[in-house]
């Protein structure tokens, strides 16, 4: 990734960023030929060389500043002594939109002034004419873009739009207020952020303080009234029409002259349908929304309770003192563990036909505080402690595949990783025991459950946690017949992300959802302001991915915009790849990523709340009459993973470690002399 340099000379209120020049020259060749290929080699001595000294010289870094003719705009940059003309004026064209050919820069020489030639080294000082601004003009429109729901990406949807200058656009949520469905209707009363809040939360910018709260894992309850306060603060509210569904969304016209119908509905009212003329339309539709739903042989016999471990659809305090069996397990299995153990209930049983990779909280993170990705195998490496707790091996599960000295791995998940340690606690103390059963539940009897291995499991209340599905409505209301990347139908201007579904990685970058959310939201507006970039530059490479509708997941109808995080994380790295504002903006995330996350949860201050939370539950396990192990990272271990994490990160991003590596340093030396 080339480095990123700010411009704090151009006004409006915030930096230009801009990518450091380097040379791209074409190739002698021009295509024709290859030299290296043709030419006899004894003859090519006679060519003159470039000294070792000359070579050194013109890859030699130095400021340069434009300045444009018609408006005095400037701003600085670095750039190479060998960095020509033509590089930036392709720089220029790249990130405006234009042709280079419309570019012209002009020099002082003495009394005159001189038109620099492509080829020329780029001057120190150059006055550039053909451009009005170095920040690209975007075209007006009449109409509003829409976004569909108020939930983390439609509210961050709203502060970029507001960021950079864009106020005709509109929300709507079928919520009375904002938050989205995925707090409002999935989680419980009981559950709590299972990341870090340094990557969990609204003001996640750098243009934006960080939150004063610097407690790792708020309530569900916290959360909504930061999204509350969030929306209030940053001017959101205004443009939001809550309790408000969008019914239909037609399109009409093809590519660029598309036209936009949108259909919408007032929940609390009988009024009829309005029709509302857009200029695009993002849908945040949140993460599955409806319940996985399985019934067994045998529930009208069971005499106990039975639920769906979501929606408030349990109250917690039916399970004090009693046997439970959660069934499932992928993230709200883990949740529920936490919020059985939180109200004292007796024995948990969790119950699978596999078992999934949980993720220790340090693990999570230590991939979170990353500036580049952490290797997988690292990741692994990391979970040891907690899973020897358990006398389990992670390499082993069905979702790993390594190398025999484990230096490599990839993993491959169906479900998200559980993130929690009251998982690893219950289980070392003997209060929950983790069932693996490939024939899963084969029925149910009197305040009993049987595995289809035969297991016949004690248990007065069945909490079922089988996951989400999507809603083919999305689909209905968008059109939907092939997603492409995060587009509808190949539409710059029909954009639907929803957070991609499973785990399949090499490196991982985060667990948590803010850096997706301001990258999604950015990469939306980039193409409802350019949609020729979508239809000129991405879509003739043919490498977004693709995805239809389709059955294949055992029976379960899977609509289109359901995405893979395959196809997620193809579509952000190609898409950050070709658009210039969009591959600086990438860098500027990560430095967000890290500033938030040392800035909160410097390593030391984060392992003392987790050991704090474990012995919260040990105490409890313990009046209950059980022992166990104490916390397995000491601060010690947790430096040992950062410092290879420290190593592998010096090797992947190279020269543009510096960052990272001056502020982690800060930061433990603050911490070191508070001591």
């Amino acid at each position: 990734m080339c480095p990123v340099f700010r411009d704090k000379t151009v006004s409006k209120g915030r930096p230009l960023c801009f990518a450091a020049a380097m040379p791209a020259r074409p190739p002698i060749s021009m295509g024709m030929y290859d030299p290296d290929n043709h030419r006899d080699a004894s003859k090519l001595s006679i060519v003159k060389k470039e000294s070792k000294a000359e070579e050194e010289m013109s890859k030699t870094m130095r400021e340069i500043e434009l300045k444009i003719h018609s408006t005095g705009e400037t701003f600085s940059m670095p750039a190479m002594v060998c960095t020509t003309v033509w590089d930036i004026k392709l720089m220029l064209s790249e990130r405006l939109g234009m042709d280079p050919g419309q570019i012209t820069f002009v020099t002082k020489q003495g009394p005159f002034w001189r038109e620099n030639k492509d080829p020329e080294e780029i001057a120190r000082k150059v006055l550039v004419k053909g451009i009005r601004s170095f920040e690209r003009q975007r075209p007006t429109h009449e109409h509003p873009f829409v976004v569909i729901g108020a939930g983390h990406i439609g509210l961050r949807q709203a502060m970029v739009f507001l960021k950079y200058g864009e106020s005709n656009f509109v929300i709507f949520d079928r919520k009375p207020k904002v938050g989205g469905m995925a707090w409002w209707d999935q989680a419980n009363v009981t559950s709590k952020l299972q990341t870090e809040l340094g990557v969990y939360h609204l003001g996640f910018d750098e243009t934006l303080p960080c939150p004063e709260n610097d407690y790792p894992w708020p309530s569900r309850d916290e959360l909504l009234a930061m999204f509350q306060k969030g929306a209030e603060e940053y001017g959101i509210l205004p443009y939001c029409r809550l309790g408000t569904e969008v019914q239909d969304v037609k399109a009409e016209g093809q590519k660029l002259d598309t036209k936009y119908e949108v259909t919408i509905q007032k929940l609390d009212s009988e009024s009829k349908a309005e029709k509302l003329a857009a200029e695009g339309v993002l849908m945040y539709p949140g993460n599955l929304s409806l319940p996985r739903r399985e019934e067994y042989r045998g529930e009208d016999e069971f005499g106990g309770t039975i639920a769906y471990g979501m929606f408030d659809e349990f109250g917690y305090k039916e399970a004090t003192g009693k046997d439970i069996a959660i069934v499932g397990h992928g993230a709200f299995a883990v949740e529920n563990v936490r919020s059985c153990c939180e109200f004292s209930c007796k024995k948990i049983y969790l119950v699978c036909r596999r078992k999934n990779i949980a993720c220790p909280r340090y693990v999570s993170w230590l991939s979170n505080q990353s500036q580049s990705a952490l290797s997988a195998s690292l990741f692994l490496h990391a979970m040891k402690p907690m899973y020897d707790l358990l006398g389990w091996d992670v390499w082993t599960y069905y979702a790993v595949q390594g190398n025999a000295n484990r230096s490599n791995c990839y993993i491959q998940q169906k479900a998200r990783f559980g993130i929690g340690d009251v998982y690893f606690c219950a289980i070392s103390w003997g209060k929950l025991e983790l069932i693996e059963d490939p024939m899963g539940i084969k029925r149910l009897s009197h305040h009993a459950l049987h595995c289809g291995s035969g297991r016949k499991i004690d248990v007065q209340c069945i909490l079922k946690l089988l996951g989400f599905v999507g809603d083919p409505s999305n689909d209905r209301v968008m059109k939907i017949k092939e997603m492409v990347g995060f587009w509808v139908n190949e539409d710059p201007r029909r954009y639907l992300v929803a957070e991609p579904v499973s785990v399949m990685a090499t490196n991982f970058g985060g667990t948590s959802f803010s850096p997706g959310a301001i990258s999604w939201a950015e990469m939306g507006m980039h193409f409802m302001h350019f949609p020729k970039d979508f239809t000129d530059k991405v879509l003739p490479t043919g490498m977004l991915p693709r995805h239809k509708a389709d059955e294949t997941d055992e029976g379960t109808y899977r609509p289109a915009y359901v995405v893979d995080a395959r196809h997620g994380t193809q579509t952000g790295v190609f898409i950050g790849s070709i658009i210039p504002f969009l591959m600086e903006r990438g860098a500027v995330h990560s430095q967000i990523k890290v500033e938030r996350m040392w800035t909160l949860h410097p390593v030391d201050k984060f392992i003392q709340y987790c050991k704090e939370d474990w012995d919260h539950y040990c105490e409890k396990f313990s009046f209950e009459g059980l022992t166990g192990p104490g916390f397995p990272y000491t601060p010690e271990q947790a430096h040992k993973y950062l410092d290879m994490y420290r190593e592998e990160n010096k090797v992947a991003a190279k020269e543009q470690c510096s960052f990272y590596e001056e502020f982690v340093d800060g930061q433990l030396r603050k911490a070191q002399s508070a001591r």
